[in-house]
């Protein structure tokens, strides 16, 4: 199996394990790859590395995620130098209590957003390494209110981050809600060649349970499914996948007439047989997939 590229912010719900086995089902006959929720961006870098589509398009309603990538693929060598500074600082503190005073400054001066957008993508990065479990959180107020995660020791994988600027380089990021998103990129370019992968914030177990995401606000899925299906009547070609979390909730919202239900397990057996992973992971899909004949794709 291919290696799979890390993303170069620590982000929780990575898919970095089923990557391989996820990637053997995207439609690969279309010409342009349409992302409305990057997240931590290692489906898009796992897609570019693999050189899948010729256009690519990704858009996500975190600003300081865009902004970091933005800045990363436009003004690496800047990006770079604050972020070595930042972690040579850190690393040099004596012990965790003056680290963590030193997190908590950082999380006040990115909080205030007086700071520049080369140093508070730096600093982003530093926030999301060195937080609690890699969760992005903010409050009502739209402040970041992750706690300190406990790091004795920050790294950075500068070679790593080279590569991912070069990957970068042809794909427009936006910093939209999604559907103003995909209504710019359906003004741009033909959705009938277009393939748009989808991971939009998990639905709980059930709708008692209380959501929690990562915006400030509350996903609406069954606007979203509503959305997503109106565009595929409008163009019959367009093909389409959505990440989810198996469950009934989720079957209620997303099955339909008009899409199939994949198991990522059942993939994983197919594919890699010795591979074990414990994954809830499903997808929803509006073409036929038979992955026998994309095992050696």
């Amino acid at each position: 199996m291919k290696n799979v590229i890390t993303a170069p912010i620590r982000w929780t719900g990575s898919k970095k394990k089923l990557l391989n086995e996820m990637l053997l089902t995207f439609d690969k006959e279309k010409s342009v790859y349409i992302e409305p929720f990057l997240g931590s961006g290692t489906v898009l870098l796992n897609v570019l590395s693999q050189n899948m589509y010729k256009k690519y398009y990704v858009n996500d309603i975190n600003s300081n995620l865009i902004n970091f990538y933005q800045i990363l693929k436009t003004e690496k060598e800047k990006l770079f130098q604050i972020i070595m500074g930042i972690c040579q600082q850190y690393n040099k503190l004596e012990n965790i209590s003056e680290k963590e005073i030193y997190y908590y400054e950082m999380r006040k001066k990115f909080n205030e957003r007086r700071i520049k957008v080369h140093r508070r993508a730096a600093v982003f990065w530093f926030l999301m390494k060195s937080g609690f479990n890699g969760v992005y959180r903010v409050n009502s107020n739209n402040k970041f209110n992750v706690p300190f995660g406990k790091k004795e020791k920050i790294l950075f994988n500068l070679e790593n981050a080279k590569t991912i600027s070069e990957l970068i380089q042809n794909v427009e990021f936006f910093n939209l809600d999604y559907i103003t998103f995909l209504e710019t990129v359906s003004n741009k370019e033909s959705f009938n060649e277009a393939f748009l992968y989808f991971d939009p914030p998990y639905l709980p177990e059930n709708n008692l349970v209380r959501q929690q995401l990562y915006t400030k606000d509350k996903f609406e899925h069954e606007r979203f499914i509503d959305h997503i299906l109106a565009y595929n009547r409008k163009f019959r070609e367009l093909t389409f996948m959505i990440s989810m979390s198996d469950s009934t909730y989720a079957n209620e919202i997303y099955q339909s007439e008009y899409t199939y239900r994949v198991d990522v397990r059942e993939i994983i057996r197919i594919v890699n047989p010795t591979k074990l992973v414990r994954s809830k992971e499903i997808a929803y899909i509006n073409y036929k997939l038979k992955i026998e004949d994309r095992k050696h794709s």
